[in-house]
């Protein structure tokens, strides 16, 4: 916060970028950074975790209403899943307030509305539990696959055995 102040105050005195990057020792885009922040929202904008961001477009009301449709459900408006979607919401904000929003942001909008990720449990209808667990317990390990077991060493005089260096033998030994 202090280097930010620093670098405004060095500004005003007629210091260029480069200068004041040299002077702060900091990266000369990063004192543009500071600066342009300060034209555009003055002391708010050089303070410490300030991020501007995209303005939010659904007002409180809007919010409200978008809540009050999902706790209605999806079937209710008109889908035939009974399990809300990213895509879904999202195609619910384009069509109810003319606003567009990517699928992947629309997972903030839901957690602003304290909603939570509900990820359902893939179980087969019509499977048969004791068919299951026989399979598991009895099938499952022939065909899972086994860690390699090392090859023993090679007994031909030609090739080394495997991580071995040769050794210095005596002429006619070996």
């Amino acid at each position: 916060m202090a280097r930010r102040l620093h670098a405004v105050v060095l500004n005003m005195e007629g210091r260029t970028a480069p200068e004041i990057a040299s002077l702060l020792k900091v990266h000369r885009s990063k004192v543009s950074i500071w600066l342009h922040h300060w034209q555009q929202w003055g002391m708010e904008g050089i303070l410490e975790g300030h991020r501007p961001g995209r303005p939010k477009e659904l007002s409180d009301k809007q919010l409200q209403t978008l809540e009050d449709i999902l706790d209605s459900g999806p079937v209710a408006y008109g889908f035939h899943s009974g399990v809300w979607t990213c895509p879904m919401v999202s195609r619910v904000i384009e069509e109810e307030f003319s606003i567009s929003y990517h699928p992947a942001h629309v997972s903030r909008i839901l957690h602003e509305l304290e909603f939570s990720v509900q990820r359902p449990r893939k179980v087969l209808a019509r499977a048969d539990k004791q068919a299951q667990s026989r399979w598991v317990r009895y099938r499952y390990p022939d065909i899972k696959k086994k860690p390699r077991t090392k090859e023993p060493p090679s007994s031909s005089k030609t090739k080394l055995p495997s991580g071995r260096t040769p050794r210095f033998t005596k002429p006619g030994q070996g």
